[in-house]
């Protein structure tokens, strides 16, 4: 059995909590909580068990708390499609999670791709993939493509 610790990261409210309790439990919740540093969760995929940090969301006034970061295997940075500055926010968040660990393994998550007041162009999906990231409009209410995201990310920490 292989473990591979896998960061979720993102501003706060993109859906984090709420990608990671539908992947592992098949949960989604409408009530809005707010994590409190971490929440680690633990999911066997094939000969890999996945141990999932979901790191609490930052701002401005709340940066990520880097120390997390360590040993991680690899990343899903989060934003929610509604809201285009926590999309254009992830390239900043991904400059932080380099400069503390390197280059590793990254998947994108568009999240809450059933809501309607969706924002995100086919445009600002491409630069994201032109940046090698693979990305995924994924939502936690519907569970679209949240299993394709976490399989994705176990594969790249393979490679």
């Amino acid at each position: 059995m292989i473990k591979k610790k896998v960061c979720m990261v993102g501003e706060f409210s993109v859906g984090k909590t709420s990608l990671t309790q539908k992947f592992v439990n098949n949960v989604f919740s409408e009530t809005y909580l707010t994590t409190i540093g971490v929440k680690i969760d633990t999911v066997q995929i094939e000969d890999t068990k996945l141990v999932i940090w979901d790191i609490a969301g930052r701002d401005s006034l709340s940066p990520i708390n880097a120390s997390y970061l360590v040993g991680a295997a690899g990343v899903v940075l989060v934003a929610d499609g509604t809201r285009l500055q926590t999309v254009e926010s992830i390239s900043e968040i991904w400059s932080t999670v380099r400069e503390k660990i390197g280059e590793v393994p990254c998947v994108v998550a568009l999240n809450k791709a059933d809501l309607e007041d969706w924002c995100v162009d086919n445009t600002t999906i491409e630069s994201l993939r032109d940046r090698g990231w693979d990305v995924f409009e994924t939502s936690a209410k519907d569970g679209v493509m949240v299993e394709s995201l976490f399989h994705k990310i176990v594969e790249k920490t393979k490679e």
